[in-house]
């Protein structure tokens, strides 16, 4: 598999940011020149996520401050989306996808609508789970749940 690309794309809710989102934009940016970034609408958020998501400009804020640590020299665009494909279907010049071992099945989707639109296939590159001390899958429905059982 080519470990460099020039256009990256990765997506998500991002509401709660933990290692995962890390690892996910970190993967993204060191092996990609341009990266792009598909955050959720509110309106699409509430139509799949069974807890109320942070403001979009929330989202978006501490995102933007996240790459900044992760990689500052990196030219990385925010987009909001309102699908579960977002911007991937329809950007030709996308060379790859980095997502979670949950949400690669997505990926596979995304790939099978640009091949339908003539586009070529994006390079899938999956992230390993990250999991807590205990175990468990990192994810905001997760930290969410934690944090609301400890307050």
């Amino acid at each position: 598999m080519k470990l460099r690309f020039r256009n990256v794309v990765a997506g998500g809710t991002f509401d709660t940011l933990h290692s995962g989102h890390v690892k996910l934009l970190a993967t993204a940016t060191l092996i990609g020149d341009r990266i792009l970034i598909g955050v959720t609408s509110d309106a699409f958020a509430s139509t799949y996520k069974q807890y109320k998501v942070k403001p979009f400009s929330i989202r978006l804020a501490n995102l933007r401050h996240l790459t900044t640590l992760i990689a500052p020299e990196k030219k990385t665009q925010f987009v909001e989306i309102d699908n579960p494909h977002g911007p991937a279907v329809e950007k030709p010049a996308l060379d790859a996808i980095v997502v979670s071992v949950e949400t690669a099945p997505r990926a596979l989707q995304i790939n099978d609508v640009r091949i339908e639109r003539g586009l070529r296939p994006m390079e899938v590159v999956v992230i390993s789970t990250v999991r807590d001390g205990f175990g468990h899958i990192l994810s905001s429905t997760y930290l969410k749940r934690v944090m609301a059982s400890e307050s």
